[in-house]
């Protein structure tokens, strides 16, 4: 049985799944997690306990560096080579370019052992990195066997920085499908949804703005905390909107499976996303996507014109008219939503561990050469 390790940051709740399936479900490997740290204080992420199996919690000091969207945090783990030596890995996959990730390559490297290098980047996502981390990543492509995209874009940027387009396999970042997939009625109320933290970067100020110029009735929920509310609050009693949008705070995994189920259609305006599962899981619900071009997710997530409209949120009329559209014509927006729901299909984990398991083959392959 080969022996794979897999090195992450946190215990993102869809890491943990897709984690718990290629355990329990792919039997000729056998797969350890390792991950920098138990937690960022960032995250409102609740993780189901009994799904963590075969994994380590390294010790790490972390350092959290103010961007002007949010805050980045890098983990400076302790143990990685001895955790490494104790679970003798037969092949290393390792998420990003950290140093956890360094230090990894490094000793396998040393070890002859196979690493994999998988990314969700792209390098829109990645724009303002500096000259040290653009060298990191070079580093790290060149010392990897083989590659895994989260996203068309990711292998872009994966491309860019030296990797060989015949090595590597896309892996869509993907939610457990199963709990979002529902049916939904003939939604006749124009509630509009828009999920996400209510930081800058989510671009919920121009959403707003685009609400105002629309003419057809509508009620916007956002499902969500963050800092700034305030902000978003005051700006749509400046546009004379506030009786029309809601605020409804942070809401579990229950609570949001239910504004799906009422919901028009989804509405996401990011600034930067590097994929925006939160589009998946509302096309679970069958819910047609209005989406920022500035997701990275959105071209492999939605067919424009046929489950949503891909759109520039910076493009106040263009945006606003997109929504007007989608208002107007509520069979299209039906017929949009449940195409939308079976595209869905290709997201499940049975697909999605495809190339994943396809760029460990082919990195144990080279090794056997």
């Amino acid at each position: 049985m080969v022996k794979a390790v897999i090195i992450t940051n946190i215990p993102a709740p869809y890491r943990v799944d897709f984690f718990y399936y290629l355990q329990t479900r792919i039997r000729e490997t056998e797969f350890y997690i390792i991950y920098s740290s138990a937690a960022e204080d960032n995250r409102s992420w609740k993780v189901e306990q009994e799904k963590i199996k075969k994994s380590v919690f390294l010790k790490s000091a972390t350092i959290k560096i103010k961007k002007r969207y949010d805050t980045k945090y890098i983990h400076i783990p302790k143990n990685v080579k001895k955790t490494l030596t104790q679970i003798q890995p037969d092949i290393v996959i390792g998420s990003e370019y950290n140093p956890t990730i360094i230090q990894a390559v490094r000793y396998c490297k040393k070890k002859g052992i196979p690493y994999v290098s998988w990314t969700d980047g792209t390098l829109f996502s990645e724009r303002n990195i500096n000259r040290l981390q653009r060298l990191l990543r070079s580093y790290v492509i060149h010392t990897a066997s083989s590659y895994i995209a989260s996203s068309t874009k990711s292998k872009e940027a994966q491309q860019f920085y030296g990797a060989d387009a015949d090595k590597i396999r896309i892996s869509y970042l993907t939610v457990d499908i199963d709990r979002y997939l529902q049916e939904r009625g003939q939604v006749q109320e124009p509630r509009l949804l828009c999920v996400g933290s209510l930081i800058e970067r989510k671009g919920i100020d121009l959403l707003l703005r685009a609400c105002a110029r629309v003419n057809s009735p509508w009620h916007l929920v956002l499902a969500g905390q963050g800092p700034e509310e305030t902000n978003l609050r005051r700006l749509a009693k400046s546009l004379g909107i506030e009786g029309q949008v809601e605020f409804l705070g942070y809401l579990n995994q229950k609570e949001l499976l239910e504004e799906y189920k009422k919901s028009y259609c989804l509405v996401l305006p990011t600034r930067e996303d590097c994929f925006a599962l939160v589009i998946l899981e509302a096309m679970c619900s069958g819910l047609p996507v209005i989406c920022s071009r500035y997701a990275d997710g959105a071209n492999d997530l939605v067919e424009d014109g046929k489950t949503g409209y891909i759109v520039d949120p910076f493009d106040e009329a263009a945006f606003s008219q997109s929504i007007e559209t989608l208002l107007k014509e509520p069979k299209k927006a039906r017929l949009m939503g449940k195409q939308a729901q079976r595209e869905t299909e290709k997201f499940r984990f049975s697909c999605v561990a495809q190339g994943f398991l396809e760029a460990v083959q082919l990195a144990l392959g080279q090794k056997q050469m």
